[in-house]
Formats: C-alpha cells, sequence, structure tokens
C-alpha cells in the first residue's frame, strides 16, 4: 500500500492524472499511468522494482508533494534551483539525504511487455 502511495504522487508530479494499478508482486508493481482521462492514447504502462520496506520515507513523499502542489515540476525537471526552494518542513540535516533519495528513483516504462525509458526527477 506504501507503494501505490507513493508511486501516485511521484507520477502525479510528472503529469499523471490517474494511475489503474495492474498487479502487485513482492519486489515490484505494475501499473498504467493515464495523463489524460478522455485520451486513450496518453497512457503509459510501467513497473517499480520495489519492496513495500524499502519505498522512500515520508520526507521524499513530503517533497514530491510539495513540488508537485507549486507546480515546480516540468516534465522530469525541477524547474527552480533547490538552493532556492523553501523546504521549511523538512529538518535542515535531512535536506542532503532526501534529495538523494528521491534523484534515485526509477520508475521503468513499459512498452510491449518490455521495460524501455523511466520515469525519474531531476535539478
Amino acid at each position: 500500500m506504501k507503494r501505490q502511495t507513493f508511486l501516485k504522487s511521484f507520477l502525479g508530479a510528472l503529469g499523471a492524472v490517474d494511475i489503474i494499478w495492474t498487479d502487485t508482486q513482492i519486489d515490484k508493481i505494475y501499473g498504467t499511468v493515464i495523463y489524460d482521462l478522455s485520451d486513450f492514447d496518453e497512457r503509459q504502462d510501467f513497473v517499480w522494482h520495489m519492496t513495500e520496506d524499502n519505498v522512500p520515507n515520508e520526507n521524499v513523499k513530503k517533497l514530491v508533494d510539495f513540488l508537485s502542489t507549486n507546480n515546480l515540476v516540468d516534465i522530469d525537471k525541477i524547474i527552480r534551483p533547490i538552493e532556492q526552494l523553501d523546504i521549511n518542513f523538512i529538518d535542515k540535516s535531512e535536506h542532503n539525504n532526501v534529495w538523494d533519495e528521491l534523484f534515485e528513483i526509477e520508475v521503468k516504462m513499459l512498452d510491449d511487455g518490455q521495460e524501455t525509458d523511466s520515469y525519474f526527477l531531476h535539478d
């Protein structure tokens, strides 16, 4: 369940308006990202190789939600220098670790059942 909650935030920051969950295994979760509910072509299958125990921590989710709420992501890039963002909801001593953990996230896109490109965020 933590995987789905986190992915909904993460993929939402990248433009997803909805997600269809298609399979959950112990070490990965599958689904389809929907970008436009009225256009069937605006969908992308994905797999995230992640166990429930290793989902990024709550501070990473808060950071993703902050970026999304404040429209700070364009496609996969954070549009302002991270040093200029007022991240007052995470202890200053944790900032570097939280950003590092966010930038390590990679969700693989699936095309015809094959892993191809990736969803990720960068500055």
